[in-house]
């Protein structure tokens, strides 16, 4: 067979597998894209209805969209700004790895402003004075580079000419427009929102009594703080609209960084375009950024670390693990995880110090200075993040605190062992894997069948691109083409996979360990030779295109334009958003400040709620269940509610009273018992109370003074 015959046969595969994906991939759409032909019209006849702008809310979303424009400007600032006083030289010419430049800059300095907030959430400072002076001092340094550095200028100008074409050709604009808007993600007004909220009303990063996410690193909520802070003056809808984009911008970061790094590998300029999209047309990527998440920052950091340390292996230069530092110590001021990231690291460093030659330049480092070097930045970076851990172990006594109970006990209010297995064996749940099989089809599964909101379906959507990619991927690393870095790009994000197929199977945990993957696709993509390297790259391109209406549709369900552009008013979007709202609008104006409310079921949305309450940490009727399990009579329940200082319930009824799916039912007991418990707890609702409000989903109970 001739050699043109044996390239239009590779590439008729190719294109069969990327037919064969795409179909399989659109088929289980049916809940995004298949509605796309009703969202559309549903969406143009709102606009048509309007009124589409008003000039009070659109100078607010404008207001804000400033205001975290500023907050990246002076993350480059500070970053900038500590570089200069670090011996370094990068080496860099070409005009595209400027790109990067910007962009770990702004990661660096991003992650230092994060450390000053944290403290000044100690002293205690949390006032807008202070943010604004930070804000000006950030100023100052960016301008003091852009001033006497006519590169820097230039390589902000690219970066930001690069960011915004981000912006406008992929689903970055949609989601920049989504965090504009007023929040109404689970996890934002759970604590990402929540927590900068109350931290900003009490000057100070105060903990808060049961919202357990209190106790998770909040790098990334630091900038929320900030945000807020400097949106208090002009009101909580500029304070929201801030704090919402300045998350955002780790998006078009991490999107910089891939393109950066995958420029600096070799890829040409189309490749590592490919290799940006890979990661910017990823509709979890969209939901992220769009919903004012933490894992982009997250997947930005842990970039930074695995090229460093690939860069690392094959010089042994000290000046690469600056960028290891970096990458950890943000990346573990996120989350815990990064623990999965530490571990391979060490392991590979201490492989390449004990046994891998030394590159050809200069003399080779004894095996101990080596080793010790790597586990000295490893080291540095987590103890860049300490101040998290430490907080976490004066309040609570574990450094881990909530998780590992069993391991490392430790003590607060609204969690204990049994709440701490129970959430582990809550995130278990994502994936539905169980056998051996479902491990080995898990990344065809993830590709084409992973749906929102479904945690036996990883509770996001990845794309087919990077399952295409993995042939591509395959023959590279057999022809040995991609070099040592990004073969170590690629044994790192394996290392990540697997580590996130035995835990927590959620989409977004898995984020991290994709730029290394399109990097190295990137270069292997521009490694092929002639009609081959065309069809992959267009193949890879259509592949990841195909989360675009994926994004479209997740956008128009939301619909924020009119929100954003002032047309719709703020209460009005979130009734149509949240159908509790309702509810939360009577708390907020009719009760009495010195109501106390216990949210049951309610998703302990306690962003938008401006009273006192009580909710449990993610199971949210765990304390109703262990009253009304104990209690003889509702009278029981009632004094200790009333002990608890509560005033009202708002709560899901539909859940709680019907059997099929109540937590009252015990599968221990007979049914009549369990009919007993649940008609105790009904009459604890009912029995001397007053409904407020009520409709066939949720009531808001008055509940009787005095003793039950």
């Amino acid at each position: 067979m001739s050699t043109r015959a044996r390239r239009i046969g590779v590439i008729a595969v190719a294109g069969a597998w990327w037919l064969s994906l795409a179909v399989a991939f659109l088929l289980n759409r049916g809940d995004d894209v298949g509605r796309l032909p009703v969202l559309v019209p549903a969406f143009l006849g709102a606009l048509a209805r309007g009124p589409v702008f008003g000039l009070t809310g659109f100078l607010s979303s404008l207001a804000g969209l400033v205001l975290a424009g500023l907050i990246g400007l002076a993350w480059y600032g500070l970053g900038h700004a500590i570089l200069g006083r670090i011996p370094w030289s990068d080496g860099r010419d070409s005009h595209d790895e400027r790109c990067f430049a910007v962009a770990e800059r702004a990661l660096l300095g991003a992650a230092a402003w994060s450390i000053i907030w944290f403290f000044l959430g100690v002293v205690p400072l949390y006032r807008t004075p202070v943010a604004a002076l930070t804000l000006l001092a950030g100023l100052v340094q960016a301008g003091s580079a852009l001033a006497h550095a006519r590169t820097s200028r230039r390589e902000l100008a690219r970066a930001g000419g690069w960011a915004a074409l981000a912006l406008i050709v992929t689903g970055h604009g949609f989601a920049l427009m989504a965090a504009l808007a007023p929040p109404t993600a689970k996890d934002t007004l759970l604590y990402h929102f929540a927590l900068p909220k109350a931290y900003v009303a009490a000057g100070r990063a105060l903990e808060v009594p049961h919202n357990i996410a209190g106790y998770y690193p909040l790098g990334v909520e630091m900038h929320a703080v900030w945000a807020m802070l400097l949106g208090a003056p002009f009101g909580p809808r500029v304070s929201e609209a801030a704090a919402g984009v300045a998350l955002f911008l780790f998006a078009p970061l991490l999107v910089m960084v891939v393109y950066g790094w995958a420029r600096e590998a070799g890829a040409d300029r189309a490749w590592a375009a490919t290799a940006a999209l890979m990661i910017a047309w990823i509709p979890s990527v969209y939901d992220v950024a769009a919903s004012a998440y933490v894992d982009l920052a997250l997947a930005a950091y842990t970039a930074l670390a695995v090229r460093a340390f690939g860069r690392w292996w094959t010089s042994l230069e000290p000046r690469h693990l600056l960028w290891i530092v970096v990458g950890i110590g943000g990346a573990l001021s996120i989350k815990l995880s990064t623990a999965f990231l530490i571990l391979p690291l060490a392991l590979l460093g201490l492989l390449r110090a004990l046994g891998t030659p030394a590159a050809a330049s200069g003399p080779r480092p004894a095996p101990v200075v080596t080793a010790a070097s790597l586990v000295g930045a490893l080291a540095l970076g987590v103890a860049l993040a300490g101040p998290w851990y430490a907080r976490n172990w004066i309040r609570t006594g574990s450094p881990v605190f909530p998780f590992y109970l069993g391991i490392w006990p430790a003590e607060a209010a609204g969690w204990d062992l049994e709440r701490s297995q129970l959430y582990e064996t809550w995130f278990s749940l994502y994936g539905d894997t169980r056998t051996v099989l479902d491990y080995l089809w898990a990344p065809l599964r993830l590709a084409v069948a992973a749906q929102p909101d479904q945690p036996a379906y990883y509770d996001g959507v990845l794309g087919i691109a990077f399952v295409l990619a993995l042939p591509l991927l395959a023959w590279a690393l057999w022809k040995r083409r991609l070099g040592a870095p990004l073969g170590l790009a690629i044994v790192l994000s394996a290392c990540l996979f697997v580590f996130w197929l035995f835990s927590s199977q959620q989409l977004r945990y898995l984020l991290p360990a994709l730029p290394g993957l399109a990097v190295a696709a990137a270069v292997a993509g521009t490694g092929e030779g002639g009609a081959r390297r065309t069809a992959s790259r267009w193949l890879l391109l259509a592949a990841a295109a195909l989360g675009l209406p994926v994004v479209l549709a997740w956008f128009l369900a939301l619909d924020p334009v009119r929100v954003v552009l002032g047309g719709e008013p703020r209460d009005d979007y979130l009734r149509r958003r949240l159908d509790y709202y309702p509810y939360y609008e009577v708390v907020n104006r009719e009760l009495p400040p010195t109501a106390t409310v216990w949210l049951i079921d309610m998703r302990r949305d306690t962003y938008h709620l401006d009273r006192p309450y009580f909710s449990d940490f993610i199971f949210e009727d765990y304390t109703l269940t262990r009253y009304v399990r104990a209690a003889r009579g509702p009278e029981e329940i009632l004094a200790r509610v009333q002990a608890d200082g509560i005033t009202h319930l708002l709560l899901r009824h539909d859940v709680l009273l019907d059997y099929r799916r109540s937590p009252i039912v015990d599968e221990r007991r007979s049914r009549d018992e369990n009919v007993a418990k649940m008609e105790l707890m009904a009459a604890f609702f009912t029995r001397g109370t007053r409904l407020i409000k009520g409709d066939q989903k949720f009531w808001l109970i008055e509940l009787p003074r005095g003793a039950g």
